[in-house]
């Protein structure tokens, strides 16, 4: 007979509307077999069952992150982590710091450094201030934000990059007024870079995931859902869920490009698929890319920037070609995920989705971001069927990149404000949301972005009464995306995404309850205990 663990005197929110509020919940194996009274769950439970007193403690449903990059944030957390800085000063210390760390490193590579430290030198980001602090090996700053990059001289010289480099194809190469470049990379220009770093061992890619894993468990997170990049770590993730070590389950992604074979991607998400344990290791997406992102001018804006009316961005994908690449994977019985952000990306997503009729009420295809769509295609979510993928902890992004929680409103204009990352609007229209973070990018803590979700301003309270205030959800709206909305939006809300019988046994215990406490304070909330599949897999240590 399978382990019973009964999880007694509990303040548990089930995230499920049938029974939303609960103060005992058994578990029999992986899996919920009661949740409810304390005196209707203890009838059930057998005479064996280990008893855990919660001692009033909230529990939920774990976290599922329904957007991020989980091979790269596992590189991150062995970088020169740039986020956490908030000084150039500080840019320039943790680059020294990690340069005399690692003698052996070939290459000194960092990510999410951000725009706006109040130290930065006139002229901004050039190779000539990553020289002042090494100058001997190449130094690799990129910014998934920005989708930029930024490397010193010796860099630039290793990448063969010069004056009378031409520009590639959906990249630029930043240039001073003589032509020389500057050291600052937008989008596809720095490709080259990435290609030159040296690629891990398996085994130390093996240590960073296993790192990351715990690191997510932490954040009381039981599910990721990759959205894309991830595809080296597969065959490592696999190894791990064989050895008993992964702790941790994961939706996964393959992208395709306009210049990729489709059938190729379908294959390999198709081997996942058919080789793996969908409660771990789910392979089922296909992920597109439309556009860039508005800080940079390449999230596509046919009506044109605010600051740059002229400047309409990037459309990766000419529309007929996208189309019939979301039809082919939809039609291979995948779910389609589309990286759009701009105006025009998000209305031909939605376009190619409803083309696409009722097979897209049953894949549920994604749009990812979806930082500004007109008032009609926010309409649109509900009608067709299409997940809004939000990242929260983007919105007014003060506590996460300096200097750019303004930028936004100058690209767009003060008259798209209302229409600014809107969640509020799509739930009001009848549209799935479903929330993650886009880490590394932003902090992997589900608690920052459902505080962010919920107040829509920095933890030093800027702007005074919230960023686009009429976008606010509440607490339990904000809760609901990162655990049941996220699990609908991976087609899990079966198994995963609340407490009821019958569903895996993902929950977590918090040091207080978010819905009763100050919305403030939410981002403060410590994670006590992760559970996944009946099993401890974090604890908060003692003090």
């Amino acid at each position: 007979m399978a382990r019973e663990t009964l999880y007694a005197n509990g303040a548990l929110y089930t995230v499920d509307a049938a029974n939303p509020h609960a103060e005992a919940m058994l578990v029999r194996g992986e899996r919920i077999a009661a949740v409810g009274s304390w005196s209707s769950v203890k009838a059930q439970a057998s005479k064996d069952a280990e008893i855990i007193d919660l001692q009033g403690r909230f529990a939920m449903p774990a976290f599922i992150d329904s957007h991020l990059h989980f091979a790269w944030g596992s590189k991150y957390l062995d970088e020169v982590r740039l986020r956490e800085a908030k000084t150039f000063g500080d840019v320039l210390d943790r680059l020294k710091a990690y340069a005399q760390a690692h003698p052996d490193r070939a290459w000194i590579v960092g990510s999410e450094f951000s725009y706006g430290y109040p130290d930065l030198p006139d002229g901004g980001f050039h190779k000539s201030l990553l020289d002042q602090a090494i100058a001997d090996r190449p130094v690799f700053f990129r910014s998934g934000m920005a989708h930029a990059a930024w490397v010193n001289s010796k860099a630039l010289q290793l990448a063969g990059i010069t004056r009378d480099t031409p520009d590639p194809e959906g990249g630029e190469i930043v240039r001073d007024a003589s032509g020389e470049p500057t050291g600052w990379l937008k989008e596809k220009a720095w490709s080259t870079f990435e290609a030159l770093v040296p690629q891990a061992s398996q085994s130390a890619m093996r240590s960073a995931l296993l790192r990351a894993v715990k690191e997510a468990n932490r954040f009381g997170l039981s599910r990721v859902q990759s959205a894309g990049m991830d595809d080296e770590a597969v065959p490592l993730l696999a190894e791990m869920l064989a050895n008993g070590e992964l702790s941790l389950r994961f939706t996964l992604s393959s992208i395709v490009n306009p210049d990729s074979n489709l059938d190729e991607v379908i294959a390999r998400v198709s081997g996942w698929r058919e080789d793996l344990d969908p409660d771990f290791l789910d392979g089922r997406v296909i992920k597109f890319f439309l556009d860039g992102v508005l800080e940079s001018h390449t999230g596509f804006m046919p009506q044109g920037y605010a600051d740059k009316p002229d400047e309409t961005g990037t459309c990766l994908w000419k529309a007929s070609a996208y189309n019939a690449a979301v039809s082919r994977a939809q039609q291979e019985g995948f779910q389609v995920w589309t990286h759009a952000i701009g105006t025009g990306a998000i209305e031909m997503a939605l376009d190619a989705y409803a083309a696409d009729g009722e097979r897209s009420r049953q894949r549920r295809p994604r749009v990812e971001h979806c930082e500004i769509p007109t008032a009609r295609d926010i309409e649109r979510f509900g009608q067709i069927g299409a997940i809004a993928s939000f990242q929260p902890a983007m919105i007014y992004p003060r506590d996460q990149w300096l200097g750019m929680e303004g930028l936004w409103e100058v690209r767009v204009g003060s008259e798209s404000l209302p229409r600014a990352f809107p969640v509020r609007s799509i739930l009001e229209a009848g549209g799935p949301v479903a929330f993650g973070t886009d880490w590394p990018i932003v902090d992997l803590n589900p608690l920052i972005g459902i505080r962010n979700a919920v107040l829509r301003q920095s933890r030093d309270h800027q702007p005074k009464d919230g960023w686009v205030p009429e976008q606010r959800i509440t607490v339990a709206q904000a809760l609901h995306a990162y655990t049941l909305g996220a699990a609908f939006a991976g087609h899990r809300e079966n198994d995963e995404g609340s407490l009821a019988s019958g569903k895996l046994a993902d929950f977590i215990v918090l040091s207080d309850d978010p819905l009763r406490v100050e919305p403030d304070r939410i981002a403060d909330i410590k994670v006590l205990k992760t559970i996944v599949g009946g099993k401890p897999v974090w604890q908060e240590p003692a003090a």
